[in-house]
């Protein structure tokens, strides 16, 4: 009887050992791993496009005619749980995680951009589509507050902050 108390007692820690192993193993569905300032830790999941988009993206392939892009970075690592969304003209676009850009098919034009986030204030500005336009995107952290900021950047800047950077899908692909 002693026996048999003991043998369920041991095969229920075990089962719940390994329950409790694999649940703290396993990233929540919401976050994935990444490497911020050469140390683990994890960022807000987006979704994210195959390296073969990404590596054209990151050429800067000229739009299809008629159209063309709209490049937004968020090069930097600062509020690393919180998803920000680009809007043009109101509508949805994408969502952007920590290092990580998007590449927006647009029609010439004047369109209004306008990022959001959780717990911070939108910022928005306007963008002349031509052939192509370089946005970044920044969430400055303070001691008691965050401050979102967006600005153009040129052509040169934008590849360059672009080169580590994950290409997330948009609605526009």
């Amino acid at each position: 009887m002693v026996t048999d108390t003991r043998r369920s007692v041991r095969v229920s820690l075990l089962v719940a050992s390994a329950i409790l192993m694999s649940a703290c193993a396993a990233p929540a569905r919401d976050s994935v791993p990444c490497t911020i300032l050469q140390q683990s830790s994890t960022c807000v999941a987006v979704p994210l496009h195959e390296d073969i988009h990404e590596d054209e993206a990151k050429a800067l392939a000229p739009a299809p005619e008629g159209w063309g892009y709209l490049y937004v970075t968020r090069p930097y690592s600062q509020q690393r749980s919180i998803k920000s969304r680009i809007f043009v003209d109101d509508a949805l676009h994408a969502e952007l995680g920590p290092k990580t850009f998007a590449r927006i098919k647009l029609r010439p034009g004047t369109h209004t951009i306008k990022l959001t986030a959780e717990e911070s204030e939108a910022v928005s500005i306007p963008v002349e589509m031509a052939k192509e336009a370089f946005l970044e995107y920044q969430i400055v952290e303070h001691l008691f507050s965050v401050e979102p900021t967006i600005k153009p950047v040129s052509r040169g800047r934008a590849r360059e902050s672009m080169r580590p950077l994950d290409l997330v899908v948009t609605n526009t692909d």
